[in-house]
Parts: structure tokens; C-alpha cells; sequence
């Protein structure tokens, strides 16, 4: 007894039965294309090129964005503490969270890009574009802060400066 499409059984010869499934497999093999993804077109690798060189730009900027910001607020921080000024310690701060803001400015493009990226490379989009903010659901403002990239590099910084704050101003 063979099972058949559909469930029913039957008392066929091996022939027969080897045949449907023979059948069965092929159709499988052409309703699930197993031939793989398309190649790329030329336009389409050198799109993926322009999208990547934005990703790296903003990346970039993004990790010296970070090195400024560690610099200037370490520097305040450590100007406040030995000289006891709040303000300065205050600006410092302020600059911790402008640098942070501006990070996480970069870090949403970057990851807008992204998805613009995944789009073009599975040919979802127009060859040559450049909208990302199609995507802007996919990434949100406070989505972006609230991650550790951000949050768990000027988190603890800013609690460093409320320290020093602290310091300075019962020193």
C-alpha cells in the first residue's frame, strides 16, 4: 500500500507509485526553485556599493563621534574635579549629551541605510535609490538611544559627570 496525494491509499504497483512521487518531487522542485536567487545585475552590485560606502561613512562618523565626546567630557570632568568648579563639570554634561544625541543621530542613519541595503540586495526597491526613510518605522528615535551602542557608552558617562557634579560642588 502506497499513500497518496490526498491521503488516499492504494493497491498500485511500485510503477506507478514511483512515478507519483517522481511527480511529486519534480513539482516540489519547481514550485519551490530550488534553481536559487537571481544574480545581480550590474546597476544592482554598484547601488549595493553606494549604499555600503554611506554605511561606512556613517560609522565612521559615529566612532569618532564617540572619541570626541569621551575626550572633551573626560577633560571637563577632570578640570571640574581637581579645581572643584560645578559649571564646568555642568558643561561637561551638556557636551555628554550632545555627543550622545549626535551618536545616536548617526547610529539611526547607519541603520536606516541598512535596511535600504537588505532591500536593494533582494531588489525590493528602484536601482539607484537612496529613500531610507521608507524604513523609518523599522528604527525609531528612542529605539536607537535605548541601545547599548549608545546607552551603555554615555550612561555611564553622564554618571561619572553627576558625580564629579557632586563632587565639585561639596568640595
Amino acid at each position: 500500500m502506497w499513500q497518496l496525494k490526498g491521503g488516499r491509499q492504494g493497491g498500485m504497483s511500485r510503477a506507478s507509485a514511483h512515478a507519483e512521487i517522481i511527480m511529486l518531487v519534480d513539482g516540489a522542485e519547481q514550485a519551490g526553485g530550488t534553481s536559487g536567487p537571481r544574480p545581480l545585475s550590474e546597476d544592482q552590485r554598484k547601488h549595493l556599493d553606494f549604499i555600503q560606502a554611506v554605511i561606512t561613512r556613517l560609522a565612521s562618523s559615529s566612532a569618532a563621534a564617540k572619541g570626541w565626546g569621551l575626550t572633551v567630557t573626560t577633560a571637563a570632568f577632570g578640570f571640574s574635579a581637581t579645581k572643584a568648579v560645578p559649571v564646568v563639570a555642568g558643561l561637561g554634561l551638556v557636551i555628554a549629551v550632545f555627543f550622545g544625541l549626535l551618536d545616536s543621530y548617526y547610529l539611526r542613519e547607519e541603520r536606516l541605510f541598512r535596511c535600504l541595503y537588505d532591500e536593494a540586495r533582494t531588489g525590493g526597491i528602484e536601482v539607484y535609490s537612496m529613500e531610507k526613510d521608507a524604513y523609518a518605522d523599522r528604527c525609531t528615535r528612542w529605539q536607537v538611544i535605548s541601545s547599548w551602542s549608545v546607552l551603555g557608552f554615555y550612561g555611564p558617562l553622564l554618571l561619572v559627570g553627576l558625580g564629579v557634579l557632586v563632587w565639585s560642588i561639596l568640595g
